[in-house]
């Protein structure tokens, strides 16, 4: 069995652990409604279950597989965790662009590298796109406390290594590459040139994400975002983070990418259904392990226990509710 969760899964296991507890406590100290909060603490566990959404393999489906391979490069450094999207991180940019990429090239292979100071191939390439979702999820910026600054090349060397690799092993199967970051330049190191891809690769995008106003930064932290901000040692004010499209604009021209501008509510999918369509052979011989639901399985017990939760309150109504007199 596989758990699908519609949030991240961590908070529902917070969330019903915290309701349950409740629920617990109340029946603890109001014995006389100990069958009610225990209807109720049910009633907890089964909506988790409904939100974990778990299934199981259900055989296989034919589906259209994209005989591409696509490397995706993403920056966590913790610039990408400027809050200039919208009212969110650029890194929740990212991570609602990942996912239109794995719709784009469902069936293809996809590979994740992520890089703040150093490289990590985190994804070797997959034709789950699922895993490369969540994956991208789960991804958080770089611990501040270790960051020793980041290199919009850092992940340069890797990615080139891969690239040679699959040309060497697969020649003539479409590379696409999608870089995605905010070009912003904190490592002393000098920037390493992109123009070891050109000519290697079918083609991509550089994505942008982020403002020339800026926006402060919550402290990445082993446990998440702290709501502290990063300080500017040198104002001891909370420090600004930028875009830098230059940086952004040459890493394409010398790899022979595209760039794009992101912000919140411009659509990405018409660009890469053209990418998709014109670097890409689609077939419909593959077969991929279909997946059965069963989040619907709980909803009967669910309702069961609503309306007897409804009948109860309607009782309790009833008897709150002076009779009438007789006329």
């Amino acid at each position: 069995m596989t758990l699908l969760p519609d949030i991240p899964l961590p908070a529902l296991v917070i969330a019903t652990f915290g309701l349950l507890a409740f629920c617990v406590w109340r029946a603890i100290v109001a014995r006389k409604q100990l069958i009610g909060w225990i209807r109720r603490g049910v009633m907890v566990l089964l909506v988790a279950a409904m939100i974990a959404h778990p299934g199981v393999p259900g055989g296989l489906v034919p589906t259209g597989s994209i005989s591409a391979n696509v490397f995706l490069v993403i920056d966590t450094s913790q610039s990408m965790a400027a809050e200039d999207w919208g009212d969110e991180t650029r890194l929740d940019g990212v991570r609602e662009d990942v996912r239109d990429v794995a719709y784009a090239f469902a069936g293809a292979d996809i590979s994740v590298i992520t890089f703040n100071s150093t490289a990590t191939l985190n994804v070797p390439l997959t034709s789950d796109g699922s895993a490369v979702i969540e994956m991208v999820r789960a991804t958080r910026p770089e611990i501040a406390e270790t960051s020793r600054g980041s290199s919009i090349s850092a992940g340069r060397d890797l990615l080139v290594e891969e690239v040679e690799r699959l040309n060497s092993n697969s020649p003539g199967d479409p590379i696409i590459v999608i870089y995605m970051g905010d070009g912003e330049q904190t490592s002393a190191d000098p920037v390493d040139s992109f123009a070891d891809l050109n000519g290697k690769i079918s083609g991509g995008f550089v994505l942008g994400y982020g403002t020339e106003e800026g926006a402060q930064m919550p402290r990445s932290t082993y446990t998440g975002l702290s709501e502290e901000y990063v300080i500017d040692p040198s104002t001891g004010e909370p420090a600004i983070s930028s875009i830098d499209q230059s940086n952004l604009q040459s890493i394409a021209s010398e790899a022979g990418l595209t760039y794009l501008h992101r912000s919140p509510g411009t659509e990405l999918r018409t660009s890469l259904d053209g990418l998709s369509d014109g670097d890409a052979e689609v077939s419909m011989e593959r077969m991929r392990e279909s997946r059965l639901d069963l989040y619907w399985v709980f909803a009967y017990p669910l309702a069961a226990l609503l309306a007897w939760e409804a009948f109860h309150i309607m009782r309790q109504i009833r008897k709150t509710v002076p009779p009438k007199e007789p006329s």
